[in-house]
């Protein structure tokens, strides 16, 4: 004789009861028994990885969200997102593989937008992320990409940087940012030699990016914004602190609207381009090691360079 599951004879309220005191892998292994157990301990297991069921086709998510995904995609509420926004301070190598076995399983499905923040992790590329790179890229059937910002060092390792140029090389890109890359001044050379972005309106760079070649990048670009980024203390090591008045080059005309960054660093790159007057916003940064010296005088400097400037603005750390 045939056993029945009593258990299926208990009011949905009892069940939901029970869901809340199981632990996680046994709410796991419900939701993949049946369409039931799935509904009912759904939600459970959706707050151990505090995960929310998006209402529309905008997907917000978080690292430990990524675990809950595939459950997500077996229900009947399930919306194929269009915009999908993982941003985490802590990855781990299972976050990317989940986020990958789903992204995967979206292959056919049309997801035109993915944004990928990880603020730290993992600290060197994995077989995993390397995976969903080619997953995202994969799907791309037109690089519409009009913003980039990479913000580490990751993306310019030897296993990931094929991914990396392939996609600043192919995006009409309008924005750009490449801050704590790693590059050396050699491997900085060579990537803007490299670069030709005809779209590009504003450029950030970190202050390890040399002088020379910034200014051979910007002589064939129509740039409207540039930021130096980088705390002034390590870059008044890096660069000198020349007056534009002391140059023996040939000066470069740019029509630089706004210009951010660290005295010493624009004080160089005016000893090359001429932005005298199409500059109308100028940001200095300061770091400690610029207080200790005379920092207004550094400040006069860079403003008396710039006869049409309407706005200054200057960053004094606390």
């Amino acid at each position: 004789r045939r056993l029945e599951c009593f258990i299926l004879r208990l009011p949905n309220e009892l069940l939901n009861l029970i869901a809340t005191l199981l632990p996680q892998h046994s709410l796991l292994v419900l939701t993949q028994v049946c369409k039931l157990f799935r509904e009912i301990t759904m939600l459970h297991y959706f707050a151990l990885f505090q995960f929310s069921i998006p209402q529309d086709d905008y997907l917000p998510l978080e690292a430990k969200g990524c675990e809950a995904l595939l459950v997500w995609q077996r229900m009947h509420a399930f919306i194929v997102p269009k915009r999908i926004y993982f941003s985490t301070s802590h990855t781990k190598d299972h976050h990317f593989y989940a986020l990958w076995i789903f992204l995967e399983s979206l292959m056919d499905l049309d997801v035109p937008q993915v944004y990928i923040y990880t603020f730290s992790g993992p600290y060197k590329p994995t077989i995993t992320f390397l995976d969903l790179l080619e997953t995202i890229h994969s799907e791309c059937k037109e690089l519409k990409l009009q913003v980039l910002e990479i913000t580490s060092s990751l993306f310019f390792t030897s296993l990931s940087i094929a991914f990396t140029l392939t996609t600043l090389w192919n995006a009409s890109l309008t924005k750009l940012r490449l801050t704590d890359t790693g590059l050396t001044i050699t491997e900085w050379m060579s990537l803007l030699k490299d670069l030709h972005l005809k779209h590009l309106c504003i450029l950030e760079v970190e202050a390890l990016c040399p002088v020379h070649g910034l200014v051979k990048f910007l002589s064939c670009h129509e740039l409207n914004m540039l930021v130096i980024s980088s705390l002034a203390s390590v870059t008044d090591q890096l660069c000198p602190c020349l007056s534009p008045s002391q140059h023996t080059h040939s000066v470069i005309p740019l029509s630089l609207a706004r210009l951010e960054g660290c005295p010493s660093y624009i004080l160089s790159l005016l000893c090359y381009v001429n932005i005298s007057n199409s500059l109308k916003y100028l940001g200095l940064w300061l770091g400690r090691s610029s207080l200790s010296n005379f920092f207004i005088s550094d400040v006069l400097s860079c403003t008396e360079c710039f006869p049409a400037l309407q706005d200054l603005f200057v960053h004094i750390p606390i």
